[in-house]
Parts: structure tokens; C-alpha cells; sequence
């Protein structure tokens, strides 16, 4: 699918700004199934610097200094993206759950290394309880991995209420399970908790998903801002497949990747520290729309 992506961020302050510095992950990167053939980011007021980065996972950084006195902030990206994710094996033909795990401690040498560090707690993904029994009902013992985290998916989707506003990014992961409830990045967070209690490698991942531009189409949770699913390592074969708690699905020609990480802490969208401003309110602005099929 080729899709036309913008993406306008508006902060707005009750004071004078006198200076400030933003770190943005907003450009949609390049991998198999994702081609980026045209972004830019713009952003007013102009920044005196503007550097660009990869960093650890190999997402892009853009990073600005703002020494102009301003009480609004805008950032716009504009992007054609060509998506087409591989289709995932079977899920009963995928490895016994119990293999992947073992693959990945490895007796002290995992396999692959970059997978296994996703196997670890992460600032706003800890270790917690009662996601461990709950992932337990999915992860049975000898049941093929991709089987087992698919109806893991579709049980959060049920389980969980769709509720902007029940949570921040602040509310703590067991209280999100406890509330059942929350945005898509709760339903990550939520996903990630059950299978990294078992084991298991599985990264945050940040980015779009198609906005609904007919009366025909499904509706997708989470359109028109930015959306989270999960990406799961299933082995050699499949690779990582990526899941979508919020929706029930497997990514295919609906998302947008922009980056992934550990959790939400390391690919937000927009972060910063400004001198002045005192309180502030801001704006979100997503379409992604749809223009032809990919070949």
C-alpha cells in the first residue's frame, strides 16, 4: 500500500519561550516490507541547529535548538511510504514457545543477540505478577509461539476498554492491568509485560495506522495520532512478527513503522526542555491516507 502520511505537532505556551531543545523520533524509517521514498520535517520557528542521529536501534533522531523567543511550536512531517509487511509462517507451524525461550538465554550465549536484549524489564515495562498469570493462559506448555501470542492478542483486545484519558504516561504498568483500560500504547506496554514474563523477546513499536477515509472501511483504534503495537521474535524462520493488541491484527499494509525500542520511553515522538513557558497545551493532527496498492 502507498500511503501520503502528515504528521502536525502544535505546542502553544502561556508565556514567552526563550530557549529550547526537542528530540523528535517522527521520521518513518526504511526496513523489508517498508520503503520511505520522499519525508521531510519541518518545524517553526526555524531551529539555530538541527542534527540528525540514529541511536541504538538504529531509529532516526532529529534534534533541535531553538534560540528565537517564541510561545508556539509547530512540527510537521510529511512522508510517502510504500508499506508491505511479510507475510507471517502458519502460527501452528511456528517453534514450541519453550524453544524460542531457550534459544534466546542461550546458556549464556543468545541467539540472536539482538533479540535477547528485549527480553529484559525496561524503564516502563517491569517485571509484574499478575501479567505473568495472565500470559500463562496463552503460553501452554509445547504450544507453537506465533499461536499462542496471536490469542494473546485478541485476549487484550477483548479484555481491555479503548479509553483515552483513563491513563498517562505516568500510570503505572500494574494499574493498567488492574483498570483494564487505556490507549494503545497501554495495550503494548500490557503485551510486552506477558511475553517478556515468559521469556520471550518482544519490542515497543511506534508509528501509524491508516486513517479511515471511506464509509466502508473498518475502523481502526488509533487512527489519526500516533499508534503502538507490539513486535514479537518467533524464531529464524518468521522472524519478528508485528501485533497489534489495540486492534487484533497482525501488521500487513495497515501500519506505518516509525521506530521501535524497549518501550514507549525510548521512541517518543517528541520530547524536550525549554527555558520559560511557563503551563502549556498542545495538538495532534494525523492522516494517513491510502493512495494506490503496492506492486
Amino acid at each position: 500500500m502507498h500511503y501520503l502520511l502528515s504528521h502536525r505537532t502544535t505546542y502553544t505556551y502561556a508565556s514567552t519561550v526563550d530557549s529550547a531543545h526537542h528530540i523528535a523520533h517522527l521520521r518513518a524509517r526504511n526496513f523489508p516490507g517498508q520503503k520511505v521514498s520522499s519525508i521531510s520535517v519541518n518545524t517553526s520557528p526555524v531551529p539555530a541547529l538541527a542534527v540528525q542521529h540514529l541511536d541504538h536501534f538504529g531509529n532516526h533522531i532529529d534534534i533541535y535548538r531553538i534560540d528565537k523567543p517564541h510561545t508556539r511550536f509547530d512540527i510537521e512531517v510529511r512522508a510517502e511510504i510504500d508499506v508491505r509487511f511479510p507475510e507471517p509462517p502458519a502460527a501452528a507451524s511456528t517453534p514450541p514457545w519453550e524453544d524460542i525461550r531457550a534459544s534466546l538465554q542461550g546458556d549464556g550465549f543468545p541467539h540472536p543477540v539482538e533479540a535477547s536484549e528485549f527480553i529484559y524489564d525496561s524503564p516502563l515495562v517491569p517485571s509484574v505478577e499478575a501479567l505473568r498469570v495472565y500470559g500463562a493462559q496463552s503460553f501452554t506448555a509445547g504450544r507453537p509461539i506465533l499461536e499462542a501470542a496471536r490469542e494473546l492478542t485478541s485476549r487484550i483486545r477483548t479484555d481491555f476498554e479503548y479509553h483515552p484519558g483513563a491513563t498517562d504516561i505516568s500510570t503505572p504498568l500494574a494499574d493498567v492491568f488492574a483498570g483494564k483500560a487505556g490507549v494503545c500504547q497501554d495495550f503494548a506496554h500490557v503485551e510486552i509485560a506477558a511475553l517478556r514474563s515468559h521469556g520471550l523477546a518482544a519490542g515497543y513499536v511506534s508509528g501509524y495506522i491508516r486513517t479511515i477515509n471511506s464509509k466502508d472501511d473498518i475502523a481502526l483504534r488509533g487512527a489519526d495520532a500516533s499508534h503502538a503495537w507490539v513486535a514479537v521474535w518467533c524464531g529464524e524462520a518468521a522472524g519478528w512478527v508485528h501485533l497489534d493488541p489495540t486492534n487484533d491484527l497482525v501488521a500487513h499494509e495497515d501500519h506505518v513503522v516509525v521506530a521501535w525500542g524497549r518501550d514507549f520511553s525510548d521512541v517518543s515522538p517528541l520530547r524536550g526542555v525549554i527555558l520559560g513557558g511557563d503551563s502549556h497545551s498542545y495538538g495532534v493532527a494525523v492522516s494517513l491516507i491510502p493512495t494506490r496498492l503496492t506492486n
